[in-house]
């Protein structure tokens, strides 16, 4: 029996790395995303699309505080994010 990884130890840790690696960086994109909405309320934008201009719904500002697009924008870019 071999002392280093195996082929499964070796997988595991890629595995682990690659999940590490993604909470890091949907880590930063929330802070991010924080950062966009405390700007948008400094200029007195917070609650309006950064996208249409429309107004974002009460229920979605109460349920994610940092959301600078309405739930429609937000859908077509996520969409479009996972097509390239």
């Amino acid at each position: 029996m071999s002392k280093g990884f195996g082929e499964s130890d070796f997988a595991q840790v890629q595995s682990d790395r690659l999940t590490s690696d993604t909470v890091r960086r949907l880590r930063d994109a929330n802070k991010q995303q924080a950062k966009r909405a405390e700007s948008r309320r400094m200029e007195g934008t917070y609650g309006l699309c950064e996208d249409c201009g429309d107004a974002i719904s009460a229920e979605r500002l109460e349920y994610l505080p940092e959301a600078t697009r309405c739930v429609g924008c937000q859908a077509r870019r996520e969409r479009s994010a996972g097509d390239a």
